[in-house]
């Protein structure tokens, strides 16, 4: 649990990216730039959006005295449709040739999709169940 001079240093810094963002909505409205950079920063905040949706879900369920672990389960329901947006993202990224053997990472997240891969196979296999 943060103490109180972090709650307050977190407080401090919700207000002002609260007030950076009121100032940044006004110039995407106004600007013309890639609609990829629009793309990626709205899955950006949207991440932060449903941080701050558990977070505050985690914090009522502790005032009632409630079991806060129950929400893990809509934590990891969000981790895992933003990392199939991610998936998308990168497979276009492929297809347009942006992403190559060269990229800093890939064959690092080779390795990591190949883990994914390897424990997601056996829960569509159990039963049958279809993709």
């Amino acid at each position: 649990m943060a103490t109180q001079t972090e709650s307050w240093s977190i407080a401090q810094r919700l207000q002002q990216t609260t007030e950076e963002l009121k100032t940044l909505e006004q110039l995407i409205v106004s600007a013309d730039f890639s609609p990829r950079i629009l793309s990626e920063f709205r899955n950006a905040v949207d991440s932060v959006r449903q941080t701050a949706r558990v977070v505050q879900m985690w914090m009522g369920l502790q005032q009632q005295h409630r079991d806060p672990y129950s929400v893990m389960s809509t934590l990891s329901g969000d981790r895992v449709r933003r990392a199939t947006q991610i998936a998308k993202d990168l497979t276009i990224d492929l297809q347009s040739l942006e992403v190559d053997f060269g990229t800093e990472g890939l064959a690092e997240l080779f390795q990591a999709i190949e883990s994914l891969h390897e424990r997601l196979a056996p829960l569509f296999r159990a039963g049958d169940r279809r993709l």
